[in-house]
């Protein structure tokens, strides 16, 4: 028996974010599955070849593709 066709996804999810300079803005990340890294310093959402890394306060550090290697010290 044939398996079934997954239907494409489409669609986003919008996150506001406050960066560690002050500003809010909006984090797009597109309809995938993401999963939450908790670390040392800071706390990673990955998905889509993309890390996203936060403060444990919850501020948006910064962005970067992945495999790349966020270090802790990159701030």
């Amino acid at each position: 028996m044939p398996s079934a066709r997954i239907p494409p996804v489409a669609g986003h999810l919008r996150v506001w974010v406050r960066s560690v300079e002050g500003p809010m803005f909006a984090l797009d990340l597109p309809a995938t599955d993401h999963r939450i890294v908790i670390g040392k310093d800071r706390d990673y959402l990955v998905g889509n070849g993309v890390a996203h890394a936060f403060s444990k306060a919850g501020l948006y550090i910064l962005s970067g593709p992945v495999p790349a290697v966020l270090k802790e010290d990159q701030i």
